[in-house]
């Protein structure tokens, strides 16, 4: 039986203190920063290299790299959030930081097929008489034809819900996002931002229902995208769940869980809480507006939302 492939990691550093070194990696994930902890460990006194600075993870026959630093993690030039890499793709941790190439190397782990020995047949003895020999016509076997394999089944890659060639990679690019929830108003110019309990969000909810990250905003061919990083399929966009990721078009209700909160895509990056609309009690007047004479009017009931919308966006 054929055995899966057994995929090593290289990475070739090119730039910075292990400038030379070439590191192999069949364990997965592989940390990188400076903690002791971690496999690709740069010196304390590299303050631009986060503790914990980025990790590579195995999904399948492919490898992503995940950003968790300060200073970000570039690859081919570009600051990325976390995308899958490439042989010959070039890592940068922290901007001039130090690079290194990313490499793979493919063993299938199957023991070569020795050929067969060749039999010679053995000369006949002098001693016996020859005998004339007929050659008998060799038996034609059936001819039938070749039944076809059966159709193998595809098998997506864990992890990839739309495979491996259509999932948007995260990577840094710079478009206005602008997040008002309840009095709060904070705007970015740089995605992705990442939402959730965890202090070192981007904007931090605090909210019980919600993961320590929760969900992340970015944007790619002039498209703003949300991408449900709880592992639950519990963000959804107009009642139905994003999946790994989905577009956010104008207009479009983003619910980060079934009981909230929920926010409105106002289109031009701009992202506004939905609550709930309230009513006031009405005016009281002192004259009748029925009698005649009246130059009162009645009173309209008034509603005021307290939703911040025309505040801030207006």
């Amino acid at each position: 039986m054929p055995q899966m492939p057994n995929i090593t990691v290289q990475l070739v550093h090119i730039q910075g203190p292990l400038k030379g070194q070439i590191q192999d990696f069949s364990q997965f994930p592989v940390q990188i920063g400076r903690h002791s902890s971690c496999q690709v460990r740069f010196e304390k006194d590299l303050t631009a290299i986060s503790r914990r600075h980025a990790c590579i993870e195995r999904q399948g026959n492919r490898f992503r790299i995940i950003d968790a630093s300060t200073n970000g993690t570039y690859v081919n030039g570009k600051r990325i959030a976390d995308v899958y890499l490439r042989d010959g793709d070039v890592i940068t941790f922290s901007e001039n930081g130090p690079k290194a190439s990313f490499l793979t190397k493919i063993e299938t782990g199957n023991a070569p097929v020795p050929p067969a020995p060749l039999v010679r047949p053995s000369p006949p003895s002098p001693s016996a008489p020859m005998q004339p020999q007929m050659s008998a016509p060799a038996p034609v076997p059936p001819v039938t034809a070749p039944s076809a394999p059966p159709p193998r089944p595809q098998i997506p890659e864990p992890g990839l819900t739309v495979g491996p060639d259509l999932e948007i990679p995260v990577i840094s690019a710079n478009a206005p996002l602008v997040i008002q929830f309840g009095p709060t108003l904070q705007s970015y110019n740089l995605l992705p931002v990442t939402i959730g309990t965890d202090p070192a969000c981007e904007f931090v909810i605090a909210n019980n229902a919600l993961t320590g990250r929760h969900v992340q905003i970015f944007f790619s061919e002039n498209d703003y995208y949300v991408k449900d990083l709880t592992g639950r399929n519990v963000v959804s966009i107009n009642g139905r769940p994003v999946g790994a990721q989905s577009v956010l078009a104008q207009g479009a209700e983003l619910s980060l869980t079934d009981q909230g909160p929920k926010f409105r895509f106002l289109g031009g990056g701009r992202l506004a809480e939905i609550q709930d609309v309230v009513s006031e009690p009405l005016d009281k007047t002192d004259a009748d507006p029925n009698l005649i004479g009246s130059d009162r009017k009645p009173s309209v009931p008034q509603k005021k939302s307290k939703s911040l919308f025309k505040s801030f966006f207006s």
